[in-house]
């Protein structure tokens, strides 16, 4: 029989911490307690162990208790030990893995994307730059999706300075070509470059959202521009992407707005 190791005090501190940090205006004693159904004489014992480290905080005026600024430092704190490689490698080799196909990890760096992780499956055609290889954000689908959000003056700066180079007949090099393009990576929450970098290459890709909700990089994979039933190919693939770059977000703090 499995151990039950829950304290529940610390289980009723909990539910206090929720409850204030839903709250705009914060709880008087007896609310906190109707809502949570914890007595207010181990209420105020808990509330003020909180009060005592600062993680709530009590209005003696309005007799009313909300959060402190101590979950702050701790939520800053735990974000700056966040290592998206070692969060996101796992989900690189399950896709790789159940798909059959390889996968990549990237982010902006200046104006260029580079890939800093990727799984392979050995059976895998091999169309993709190596780890640490850069490319153009105008020209492929992770670029076009690490800047699909960036405010206007940001992206006007990028391609500026790093051009809109025609590298295939299908390379988008047109500016206002191109925002049409990130409106609509926006909108579905993906990118399809088909034989916009390489000729023989189809990429696909989708963002990963940081806990401010920007994009702080993208997953992406590339199947070949004249590969069988394609359309099929890449349906499923934008479906797995999906639903990866949703759990890796979720991991690093991104909280989905509600609808």
């Amino acid at each position: 029989m499995a151990r039950d190791y829950s304290v529940p005090a610390i289980h009723r501190a909990v539910q206090v911490i929720e409850l204030l940090a839903a709250s705009h205006s914060g709880f008087s004693l007896a609310e906190v307690s109707r809502q949570t159904g914890i007595p207010k004489s181990s209420l105020f014992r808990i509330l003020a162990a909180l009060e005592q480290h600062s993680i709530v905080l009590q209005d003696h005026e309005r007799k009313i208790f909300r959060l402190g600024m101590k979950l702050l430092d701790w939520g800053n704190a735990a974000l700056e030990k966040i290592d998206l490689k070692t969060i996101v490698h796992p989900h690189l080799i399950r896709m790789a893995h159940e798909t059959r196909e390889s996968y990549y990890l990237t982010i902006l760096d200046g104006f260029e994307v580079i890939i800093i992780d990727r799984a392979d499956n050995p059976e895998m055609w091999s169309i993709v730059a190596r780890l640490g290889a850069r490319s153009p954000v105008h020209a492929t689908a992770s670029g076009q999706v690490l800047i699909a959000d960036l405010p206007e003056e940001t992206l006007h700066r990028i391609i500026g300075q790093s051009g809109m180079k025609k590298f295939t007949a299908k390379t988008i090099t047109s500016e206002l070509r191109l925002k049409k393009r990130l409106r609509e990576i926006v909108r579905d929450g993906f990118s399809v470059a088909d034989a916009e970098y390489k000729p023989d290459l189809c990429a696909i890709s989708v963002p990963i959202y940081d806990h401010n909700g920007k994009v702080v990089a993208a997953l992406m994979t590339g199947i070949q521009s004249e590969r069988k039933k394609k359309e099929e190919s890449i349906a499923r693939i934008i479906r797995t992407l999906k639903k990866e770059a949703a759990l890796i977000s979720h991991a690093i703090g991104f909280v989905e707005a509600a609808a």
